[in-house]
């Protein structure tokens, strides 16, 4: 499940990301980070389909996720913030070539071409981006990702043992409740299932806020806590 993780952690930046085009310079919002290009180190602007070579893309291209960072010996450091190939941009500046998939290609071309073209009275400061990892982002916290991961592997095994648990009893007891025929257990692991997706997608924002941080890891092991209780309670059902 960890891959099923990065994968969501992934489609919940390029959800937020967006490319701000205006005279001072171009700005780039991928997830929690920002990259910022002071219009004067905008050296060219080239569609990728019309750069006569190929250029090697991220091994996450397939799934619409181009992210981080490549050397290519022509070109040197290209980084990546794209969901496509097609329709893409390469975007050269004084330090490095940006690889862009904007949702209006026509438009950002323009929008480039003409702040280039008029220059910038008070450009912006550069501000250079850690190319976001959720490999690293993982690293970072493991107290709060590894209970996370858990909680998605108990909530899955909860499926697993409620298909064995249909098949070997017609009613089953679950504490004081008992469950008549036993496929009504199957309430147990669609609360799990319900408590860890919103435990995965706001435990990492809360962790962000630093006064949220503490509930960031209650949420985490409050679910891996409920899932392995759940798991505990259908076991003792299926053997009493």
């Amino acid at each position: 499940m960890l891959p099923v993780l990065l994968l969501i952690f992934q489609l919940f930046q390029i959800a937020r990301s967006s490319y701000i085009t205006n005279r001072e310079g171009l700005t780039i919002s991928w997830g929690f980070q920002k990259m910022v290009i002071p219009i004067h180190e905008i050296e060219w602007i080239r569609p990728y389909d019309q750069m006569g070579y190929t250029i090697p893309l991220p091994f996450l291209e397939k799934t619409g996720i181009l992210s981080g960072r490549l050397f290519y010996k022509d070109m040197g450091d290209i980084l990546f913030f794209a969901t496509s190939s097609k329709d893409a941009f390469l975007v050269g500046t004084t330090q490095e070539v940006l690889f862009l998939s904007p949702a209006d290609p026509q438009a950002f071309e323009k929008g480039i071409q003409e702040a280039v073209y008029k220059g910038s009275i008070t450009p912006l400061e550069r501000k250079d981006i850690q190319i976001a990892s959720p490999t690293r982002e993982i690293h970072s916290h493991p107290q709060l990702y590894i209970p996370l991961g858990l909680s998605i592997l108990f909530s899955v095994g909860l499926f697993v043992l409620f298909g064995f648990t249909i098949g070997m009893k017609e009613s089953i007891r679950v504490g004081f409740v008992r469950f008549d025929p036993a496929a009504g257990v199957v309430l147990l692991p669609i609360i799990s299932a319900v408590f860890t997706t919103l435990n995965t997608i706001f435990a990492p924002k809360m962790l962000k806020n630093q006064e949220l941080s503490l509930y960031a890891f209650l949420l985490a092991y409050t679910g891996l806590f409920v899932s392995f209780a759940f798991i505990l309670v259908i076991l003792a059902g299926i053997i009493y």
